[in-house]
């Protein structure tokens, strides 16, 4: 409130997803609470999905729906500059004067090159953390692509896909340009994001290559992958592109849960991606995802412990023959948006924590397994996930804050449990 009174600003804007839905209303009911006149902007994931429930729900005057560059601007031209009106605006959900308004959607941007580079220059990066792991500091994060081809169960991906092109790729020319900039600002590791930087191998290897024509021999990269399509020429690009870690999506080690969570990867992949990365001298850091749901011919499906277990076995022997180094996991969450979402609701299998800080809940019901069970499956993840961090390199200071979270939510947990 203080930096808000400060800046005096003509709107405040606020992006979130579901999981930082009350967070975000209690932001924004005391920006308006604090600022009564003061516009109130949002947009991210759960306005997209929900933009009329957060109007009924939060103290927000305009939702913006998908992206938001095309039409924020529109919206500033609209409240601050008095240029157009608001009913002109496509892609925005907002109030009216006596009703929510659903103005028409606003196509993709086709071109992901024809938007302007984020205003690095204005920002000083002694206020951000940075990545996690790192080879070098300091470091921060540039996208590369938007959308996904893939349909995974428990993705929200789908918010996205309401226009097509479902997957845009920048050039790797466009790319190679920023990473300059930020070079030349004093970044020496980027976290390439993307919801996978693999999902075209031909694209992959000539980001590689852009990036190895700019010869910054101290600049460090890691990206997020899909376990396939994957291949040693790709890997050997990497390298000489100075990207020492890849970030897996391995959700699991049960091909049956795979396949019902319609992954498209199976087991021998990730074991094989695992071998060449390791044989090129590159790290990999694993996402798990435990009690995994699905559908089957109408029939609710979901991972059993002895799966899960057989998941965090399948880590620990990744990790003992030098395959892995890094792992954490997630319990399985239906957002909003996603097939997983709308599964559990048809199954009534969803349940509401009634404080969001409270550990010892878990966010579905899966019938034959009692929640102490998965409370000490959980304790498991997390003493395999405090190994995984205390046994590589490459640890920042973010992560040890994150271990100490750990070593305290193990001892909650452990005291829930027994």
């Amino acid at each position: 409130m203080k930096m808000v009174e400060k800046i005096n600003p003509d709107m405040y804007g606020i992006s979130f997803s579901s999981l930082r839905f009350e967070e975000a209303r209690t932001v924004t009911s005391a920006v308006k609470e604090r600022f009564p006149s003061l516009p109130v902007v949002c947009g991210g994931a759960h306005p997209t999905i929900a933009p009329e429930e957060v109007l009924n729900e939060m103290s927000v005057d305009i939702c913006v729906v998908g992206e938001g560059e095309e039409t924020l601007s529109e919206v500033v031209e609209a409240v601050c500059l008095g240029r157009r009106k608001l009913e002109e605006v496509n892609g925005i959900v907002y109030r009216g004067d006596n009703e929510v308004i659903r103005n028409p959607k606003r196509p993709f941007i086709k071109d992901l090159d024809s938007i302007p580079f984020p205003a690095w220059d204005l920002v000083d990066f002694r206020n951000y953390v940075g990545n996690y792991q790192y080879k070098k500091k300091p470091s921060t994060a540039i996208i590369v692509s938007r959308g996904c081809q893939y349909n995974c169960t428990f993705c929200s991906n789908p918010v996205w896909k309401s226009n097509k092109p479902w997957l845009r790729l920048r050039s790797p020319k466009n790319i190679a340009e920023e990473i300059s900039i930020l070079y030349k600002r004093g970044i020496r590791e980027i976290s390439i994001r993307s919801d996978e930087f693999n999902v075209r191998l031909d694209w992959c290897v000539e980001v590689c290559k852009e990036i190895q024509k700019l010869g910054y021999k101290d600049m460090y990269f890691q990206a997020n992958f899909r376990a396939h399509p994957f291949s040693e020429e790709l890997a050997q690009e990497m390298v000489k592109s100075n990207f020492w870690l890849i970030q897996l999506g391995i959700e699991s080690a049960n091909q049956r849960v795979l396949d019902g969570i319609n992954k498209k990867t199976t087991i021998e992949q990730i074991s094989n991606t695992c071998s060449i990365a390791k044989h090129f001298n590159i790290k990999v850091y694993a996402y798990i995802m435990i009690y995994n749901v699905w559908e089957e011919n109408g029939k609710l499906c979901y991972e059993t412990t002895e799966e899960v277990n057989n998941t965090f076995s399948f880590v620990r022997r990744l990790k003992s023959k030098g395959l892995l180094h890094f792992m954490s996991f997630s319990t399985s969450t239906p957002l909003r948006g996603s097939v997983l979402y709308d599964i559990a609701n048809k199954h009534n299998i969803l349940k509401y924590k009634s404080d969001p800080k409270d550990l010892s809940e878990f966010i579905m019901n899966l019938g034959n397994i009692p929640e102490k069970e998965m409370k000490r499956i959980r304790f498991k993840g997390m003493l395999i996930q405090l190994y995984c961090i205390l046994s590589s390199p490459g640890t920042s200071w973010a992560v040890w804050r994150k271990i100490l979270f750990k070593i305290k939510s193990l001892f909650n947990s452990f005291f829930l449990i027994y």
